[in-house]
């Protein structure tokens, strides 16, 4: 099976409030729009990060495009036809590294984070990766919040990723595919 057939691996999430379901995919160049537009509103109201690192991740679409040519994978979830959030992915010498995770303001505390949290560990599996990782804002509290839930723990000490920007990477064992 190919990555891009293991892709289509994801899960559902109970939404606590509606009892509807997120499922996280993997997105398309065709939706390379909708990723531009959610990255640009997310991205430059970041502001506990450098505003250089913000202004790199309010991508165009044919940035995004680009991305996806050199083996990137973006996931999203979409709450009633619409992009609510989405992450990058990459499989690395390391495991399955995720990045650039963003969700439309409207749309936080859904569990839309959730699906795609599920979804990478999926991701991860299908891809047979011994482990996930990620870097997330040093002092991040709802980051930190989401790392313990789904069992990623601290590798290393934080380290400057951008200047002025200390970030910790996390990680979790990805149970061996079956």
């Amino acid at each position: 099976m190919s990555i891009t057939e293991k892709m289509g691996v994801c899960c559902s999430v109970d939404e606590v409030n509606t009892g509807e379901k997120h499922r996280a995919l993997k997105l398309s160049k065709e939706d390379a729009k909708d990723i531009s537009a959610l990255y640009k509103e997310v991205w430059p109201k970041a502001y506990e990060y450098p505003k250089e690192w913000r202004e790199q991740r309010a991508m165009s679409a044919e940035e995004i495009k680009k991305q996806m040519d050199s083996g990137y994978f973006f996931i999203g979830v979409h709450v009633n036809g619409k992009l609510a959030g989405v992450y990058k992915a990459s499989i690395t010498e390391r495991g399955c590294f995720g990045e650039q995770q963003a969700v439309l303001p409207e749309y936080r505390d859904q569990r839309v984070a959730s699906a795609m949290y599920e979804q990478f560990y999926e991701f991860a599996k299908a891809n047979e990766c011994k482990v996930n990782y990620v870097n997330i804002l040093a002092g991040n509290e709802p980051c930190e919040r989401a790392m313990e839930k789904y069992n990623f723990y601290k590798t290393g000490e934080p380290w400057e990723q951008s200047k002025g920007m200390l970030v910790q990477t996390y990680e979790r064992k990805v149970d061996a595919v079956e």
